[in-house]
């Protein structure tokens, strides 16, 4: 388990729901087709956040590579790839900081061999409504979690996650 990661338990068939604190992400937001962004249009964003995390001093823990799909229509969506640091930590112009709230996500791990992306997406979408709990689209429309060295250049490892509304209704 990852240091922002708080398991409240499973929807069964692998998809748990886990609940982020709030934390301050930096990184760069990219604008684009999702045929774009499947042909690597946002490869280089990757790299840029991994040289700003590479180059800090972050101790024993570092965080996860963060991409955030802020919103999406059939033309296209806006995704975040980004980093935690600090409040007050100083980032490099041009990055977009952005505070996020704590949050409840219905997640499951992708490995390479687990084929689509998006299949996965579907399964986590139905498990949510089977559960009776509700997408939360308010903030984002997904997150994923990349390791610290992910390489866009290879199949990815990942955690894809859907914002849920609490299930304590808080």
């Amino acid at each position: 388990m990852c240091a922002l990661c708080d398991e409240l338990g499973g929807l069964g068939d692998g998809v748990g729901l886990s609940d982020r604190p709030p934390h301050r992400l930096a990184g760069f937001v990219w604008e684009g087709s999702h045929a774009e962004a499947a042909n690597g249009a946002i490869h280089s964003l990757f790299a840029r956040v991994r040289a700003f995390a590479d180059g800090r001093e972050s101790g024993l823990w570092r965080s996860p590579i963060v991409g955030l799909s802020l919103d999406e229509s059939a033309d296209g969506f806006r995704y975040l790839v980004a980093v935690a640091v600090e409040p007050g930590e100083t980032v490099p112009a041009g990055m977009t900081v952005m505070d996020m709230p704590e949050m409840t996500f219905a997640s499951i791990w992708h490995l390479p061999q687990d084929g689509d992306v998006a299949e996965h997406y579907h399964r986590i979408a139905g498990m949510v409504r089977d559960a009776g709990l509700a997408w939360d689209r308010s903030r984002l429309h997904r997150r994923e979690e990349y390791p610290p060295d992910f390489d866009p250049s290879q199949p990815p490892s990942l955690r894809l996650m859907l914002p849920v509304a609490r299930p304590d209704g808080a």
